[in-house]
């Protein structure tokens, strides 16, 4: 709930101070709801008109720029409905709460407006209550003339109202909306109470905001503010669709404010309407071409539609001229992976730690920083960051994470592994390193998926690394294992069970098994009659 707005909003004029013809219900609604960029114009179109208009409109934007803590303009505006219409006390309760903090003898004067034909009218009493809250220390008075309010109007929405915002400022939400529902048992058209209500339970219960934002659209299908408010909370759930539908029932791109735009413009990107999104964004853009929120969808939907190159031109712009503290950690994962695109390996790793670093919750984002820094050559920051996402993705971790992290350690040994010469003591240890750690991830893997060949085929390759002249056999046992997976559909398999039979046909030749290697290498032609190195094999067992 907007504290700041509870603690100024002034319930809605009743009895006598009540405008007939409602010239500056709109307005007032505004303000009511906190939307002083679109109460302002709305209350300004009647200050021109004189008499009780011109009164009610002046101490509405009075009552703005004193919450805007703008003191001298809120004293001009007061002073001008007072000139307009000296009855209408509210303006001189207004200017006088302007020198509460500077005078605190001012309140004594407050007591005169609780005379003759004001003495049982509770919005008086409301009213001052409400000028007492915005000076630190008068808790007292706040309470004293809430209790005045609640004697005289028993039944009066706007006293419930009150109390509801002085609750909801303590944080004490059930009690708020229990004052803000009788506010509407005693005027079920009350809107501000409907507003309030929906607005303390957005986090704690965003279907019963929801409901009531709904039940505020059924009392006044034109009160626009539910709608931008219903679409807030959907937007806040990721209910990007029905935000986008609520919104576009409340905004209007040539007149609604930027923030408004910026809102919209966002909803319609996360709902997947990337078109309309641009659309907005070009307006708002034209009007406000240093908007961080138009220059981050920009290139948003720039990457999404695939156009890497102007995506990095937009990201830079951004990175580069808005304030650090306003960037936030879609940012920086969008930049990461536009700078993945563009192979910038070594820069997107840095732009996937300021992500990560910024949101923890997104353990996803472990494995494309360590897709970067594959790419980038930095194979211990890749082993480092898939690890990252093993320890803390819950449930979101599958077998195939486990065989991915093998397959990192098993390229990392084969990197290691010279093409011809021997290997420098610290390179073999470290190769020995990766493949003992590879060959336990694909152990892992075949026991949890025996049916499928993955994890014994790569102990295969792996044991291959360990044992390169094939003198000790250690992948045997394991492409034997795969042979069995595999043959079941050869057409498909064909490319692994050559690498297994070319295996088991070498092995079974250095050890001078003629008949055995003979077999693996005529399954190889069976597969691929052009083998060069079956046919070649099979020649010199022969003869």
């Amino acid at each position: 709930m907007n504290v700041k707005f509870s603690m100024m909003a002034i319930a809605m004029m009743a009895g006598t101070h009540s405008l007939v013809a409602g010239d500056n219900d709109k307005g007032i609604d505004y303000f009511k709801a906190g939307m002083y960029s679109y109460a302002k114009p709305a209350l300004l179109e009647n200050v021109n008109k004189g008499g009780k208009a011109k009164a009610e409109a002046c101490y509405y934007l009075g009552e703005i720029y004193s919450a805007e803590n703008m003191k001298d303009s809120a004293a001009y505006y007061y002073k001008e409905g007072l000139a307009a219409d000296p009855e209408y006390v509210f303006n001189a309760i207004g200017d006088l709460k302007l020198q509460l903090a500077a005078n605190p003898d001012a309140d004594k004067a407050f007591a005169g407006f609780t005379t003759g034909k004001n003495k049982k009218n509770p919005l008086i009493y409301v009213t001052i209550a409400r000028a007492y809250m915005q000076v630190p220390g008068k808790s007292d008075k706040v309470s004293e003339y809430l209790a005045k309010a609640q004697e005289v109007g028993a039944k009066s929405p706007d006293v419930y109202i009150l109390e509801g915002d002085i609750l909801a400022a303590q944080n004490k939400v059930g009690d708020a909306a229990n004052r803000y529902e009788q506010a509407i048992y005693f005027d079920d058209e009350c809107k501000e109470a409907y507003l309030k209500y929906a607005r303390i339970y957005t986090k704690p219960n965003p279907q019963l905001a929801i409901d009531m934002m709904n039940k505020l659209i059924e009392i006044d299908p034109e009160y626009t503010i539910a709608y931008r408010d219903l679409a807030d909370v959907y937007y806040e759930n990721n209910r990007f669709a029905e935000a986008a539908e609520a919104y576009s029932k409340y905004i209007t791109p040539e007149n609604s404010d930027i923030d408004d735009l910026s809102r919209y413009a966002s909803i319609l990107f996360f709902s997947g309407e990337h078109d309309k999104a641009q659309e907005i964004v070009s307006k708002v853009t034209a009007r406000a071409p240093q908007n961080a929120v138009m220059q981050r969808l920009n290139m948003y939907i720039s990457f999404d539609k695939g156009d890497f190159a102007r995506s990095l031109e937009l990201a830079r712009n951004l990175m580069q001229n808005v304030d650090t503290a306003k960037l936030i950690s879609r940012d920086h994962i969008y930049y990461a992976r536009i700078l993945s695109k563009n192979k910038d390996y070594p820069a997107a790793m840095m732009a996937y730690k300021k992500a990560i670093a910024m949101d923890t919750t997104h353990v996803e984002w472990y494995k494309e920083l360590s897709s970067a820094a594959e790419s980038a050559g930095q194979v211990d920051e890749a082993i480092a960051a898939q690890g990252m996402f093993l320890k803390n993705g819950g449930k979101d971790v599958k077998i195939s994470d486990y065989f991915n992290l093998g397959k990192t350690h098993y390229i990392a040994a084969s990197n290691l592994v010279p093409a011809e010469g021997g290997m420098a003591e610290a390179d073999s240890m470290k190769m020995l390193e990766y493949a003992k750690v590879a060959d336990s991830l694909f152990a892992y893997v075949a026991e949890k998926v025996p049916d499928n060949y993955l994890g014994t085929f790569w102990r295969a390759r792996t044991n291959a690394l360990l044992d390169p002249e094939t003198t000790q056999g250690l992948s045997k046992p394991y492409y034997e294992a795969a042979i069995a997976l595999l043959e079941g559909d050869p057409a498909k398999n064909g490319r692994m069970l050559i690498e297994a039979y070319r295996y088991l046909g070498y092995y079974h030749y250095i050890r001078e098994d003629a008949p055995e290697s003979i077999k693996y290498w005529e399954k190889i032609l069976e597969i691929d009659p052009n083998h060069e190195m079956a046919k070649s094999a099979l020649q010199a067992l022969k003869q």
